[in-house]
């Protein structure tokens, strides 16, 4: 991810050579500027992750329990279906 950040690329731009294919050379690639988090703010940002896999994977989990009640509601009513979704949620 590093690489990819806009303070990298621009360290890339500076440094590249060749004209049609850019080569970056590994003693270039060693002089890097890589910034560090302070600690309090990458746990902050891990939290983020984590809770967006979660939240993610509760959607996922709620899209697919839409699908199956609007299965039910065609297969038999919608009352049945709304009954299944209730107890889904719960």
């Amino acid at each position: 991810m590093v690489l990819n950040s806009v303070l990298t690329q621009e360290q890339v731009k500076r440094d590249v050579g060749g004209s049609i294919i850019l080569h970056w050379r590994p003693e270039q690639v060693k002089e890097t500027i890589i910034p560090i988090l302070p600690q309090a703010q990458q746990l902050q940002i891990q939290q983020k992750i984590t809770e967006s896999f979660e939240l993610r994977k509760q959607s996922k989990q709620l899209l697919e329990n839409a699908k199956r009640a609007v299965e039910i509601a065609i297969e038999q009513d919608e009352s049945k279906a709304i009954q299944w979704l209730d107890a889904q949620l719960v």
